[in-house]
């Protein structure tokens, strides 16, 4: 069987999905991950020694199963509950959440891998992304350094021929040299020649689930034809971090571990090709420590058809500047019906329909085995392999600045409006000639600092069941039977129940009313129309014969605020360029006397800049 008869196969999604046995979040039972509070002058290995001997004195019941190189965050077991509470009450300890489950989850129906033949070609997909074009312009393999792309997945092959020939396949080089059972450059880790494996706790990575091969194999293919034979040289370099099993399972814990092995071994791109419904404060560090080290993250958005906008996903939900959150879409630009979605919370889309790569197995030809496979697993790595060539064009580039260009360059199509925040599928060949043009730019990172989530209700695996329904009304009826195992009397339990049912009213009617006050205490110019955030973006804009460069404190859809000592007339009439936007925006200086800050009230709204807003704000929380 040959690639072009696999073609005429039809592909369900595969990549990630909740699992279906258990509602809500799921976390390993008696598992959690700690983060000490940061000590000004105290470094992150000094907090982790301070935790090290808090929890030392807590005696054998608890237990520190592995320590997050360069972070303040240890994974700890322990089935004491007191003990728990207490870490969470300690004046040095930031938090402690609990070890949440992350999968893929494949439900695709597919054939088994093949080799390619004369007839197949490559192209991505049938969608217009100029992938092949853009190789004309891409610095040649042999000029310029390989970008190495941190794969953290199920594993991949590294005997398949394609990274084999290519020579793509990461090595570390103080193991390589180094003596074969002893940690030669003192990370932690005993032979991880080519990366690790969280699962089994060694330097083998090899993938026996297909699903991380698969992505590296789309990674490399942004850069060149990945059917072609023999093989040419690579201009990516995969590193494999293997957290997921088999069965495409894993921790937070392994997750949060391979992402601060992957940027503190050199990655500048991450692919996360996985995902779960519980909001993690550690995954939420780890995406910040990846963004302040010019590290990229391309994140799949998920396979449930669902809106991430009110019913978030995680990674791929996190707000941090440097995650691009990817949904798939067709060879038509339409969004794949299997994809999730969110106007806010994804970003852009790129193919992932009966996408083909590279799989583990024996018995193909050379390069090796290929098979199809769909999802927004697929697109994001198509999303990675642009950010890792955008970065061998101009390495100095941040990753905010990587993710501005990717987002900047995108085909917009009405298909994606209200779907991706970007209405834009990637385009590969503009992605690269906005890079070109920005070689001599100099790396702009914006301050970020991540603003944890609520914490929300979980459940432990493997057996424990979430409540469901009417949970709460029935956790209060059992807890008002005294703990004894008696039930407590018929009316007790409908006093309770209405109760529950009264409480909604009465706090609405709290709430309408301490509004109406607020409301009238507040005269007309005091409420804001719209929403500002707290975010820095470049701006320049031109008084007289001088051009003024500055960074805005504040924005909003209808104007923004920032510093200059440049003194400006009120009530100025000037046009600004913000950001990444091509077109310039008429406003008008305005001047605010409680913060002392000049600001710009917007005089015309366009889509353009309605679309960046929607962009720059995603997961942002007004000020």
């Amino acid at each position: 069987m040959t690639l072009s008869i696999c073609l005429s196969i039809f592909i369900l999604g595969t990549g990630f999905q909740a699992k279906a046995q258990v509602s809500g979040p799921q976390a390993i039972a008696d598992e959690y991950i700690i983060k000490m509070k940061s000590k000004s002058g105290e470094s992150a290995n000094g907090r982790l020694s301070a935790g090290m001997k808090i929890i030392s004195k807590m005696g054998p019941r608890m237990q520190i199963k592995q320590a997050f190189w360069g972070s303040h965050m240890m994974h700890i077991k322990s089935g004491d509950a007191a003990l728990i509470e207490s870490l969470k009450s300690n004046p040095d300890v930031d938090f402690v959440e609990p070890n949440f489950m992350l999968s893929v989850d494949p439900v695709d129906i597919q054939p088994f891998g093949v080799s390619p033949d004369s007839n197949d070609y490559y192209d991505q997909s049938g969608a217009n992304v100029h992938v092949t074009d853009s190789w004309d312009i891409q610095k040649p393999y042999n000029q310029g350094s390989k970008t190495v792309v941190a794969v953290i997945d199920t594993g991949l092959d590294t005997n398949h021929g394609l990274f084999r020939d290519a020579n793509a396949i990461w090595s570390n080089a103080a193991e390589v040299n180094g003596l074969t059972g002893v940690d030669d450059d003192g990370n932690g880790y005993v032979d991880d020649v080519n990366g690790w494996n969280y699962v089994s706790g060694s330097g083998n990575v090899y993938d026996d689930d297909d699903h991380g091969t698969h992505v590296a194999g789309i990674i490399l293919g942004v850069g060149q034809d990945i059917l072609a034979f023999p093989v040419r040289e690579s201009k990516i370099k995969i590193m494999p971090l293997k957290f997921l099993d088999g069965s495409g399972s894993g921790t937070t814990a392994n997750a949060v571990n391979a992402i601060y092995y992957a940027v503190n071994m050199g990655a500048r791109v991450i692919n996360n090709s996985w995902g779960g419904s519980a909001y993690s404060k550690s995954l939420h560090e780890a995406y910040a420590y990846a963004y302040g080290r010019g590290v990229v993250i391309a994140t799949a958005a998920g396979n449930s058809g669902s809106n991430n906008d009110s019913t978030p996903m995680y990674p791929s939900s996190l707000d941090t500047p440097n995650n691009i959150s990817v949904a798939a879409t067709t060879d038509s630009d339409n969004k794949a019906s299997f994809s999730n979605y969110g106007s806010a919370a994804v970003t852009v889309g790129a193919p992932g329909v009966a996408i083909i790569s590279t799989v583990p197995g024996l018995g193909c030809q050379s390069p090796g085995c290929y098979q199809m496979m769909s999802g927004t697993s697929m697109a994001s790595p198509f999303v990675a392999g642009i950010a890792a060539l955008v970065l061998r064009e101009a390495p100095q580039l941040s990753a905010y600045q990587v993710r501005t260009i990717i987002l900047s360059s995108v085909d917009v199509y009405n298909s994606l409006n209200n779907k991706v925040s970007t209405s834009g599928r990637v385009n590969v060949l503009k992605a690269i000639q906005a890079a070109q043009a920005q070689v001599a730019t100099a790396s702009y990172t914006p301050s970020y600092s991540p603003v944890y989530k609520a914490d929300r209700s979980v459940a432990s695996t493997p057996e424990a069941p979430a409540a469901a329904g009417c949970g709460l009304v029935k956790t209060i009826i059992e807890s008002s039977s005294g703990g004894g195992g008696s039930a407590s009397s018929p009316l007790t339990q409908s006093l309770i129940i209405v109760v529950m049912v009264l409480m909604p009213m009465v706090l609405a009617l709290g709430l309408r009313n301490r509004t109406a006050v607020t409301s009238n205490s507040l005269s007309g110019a005091q409420r804001r129309k719209y929403a500002r955030y707290n975010l820095a973006k470049a701006m320049t804009f031109q008084v007289g014969d001088q051009v003024v460069s500055s960074e805005t404190d504040t924005v909003s859809l209808g104007g923004l605020s920032f510093s200059s000592d440049l003194k400006v007339q009120k009530g100025e009439k000037i046009k600004i360029k913000l950001g990444e936007m091509q077109q310039e925006i008429e406003g008008e200086v305005v001047w605010c006397s409680d913060k002392q800050s000049y600001g710009v009230k917007f005089l015309e709204i366009s889509d353009q800049l309605q679309s960046h807003m929607n962009q720059w704000t995603s997961g942002l929380t007004p000020t």
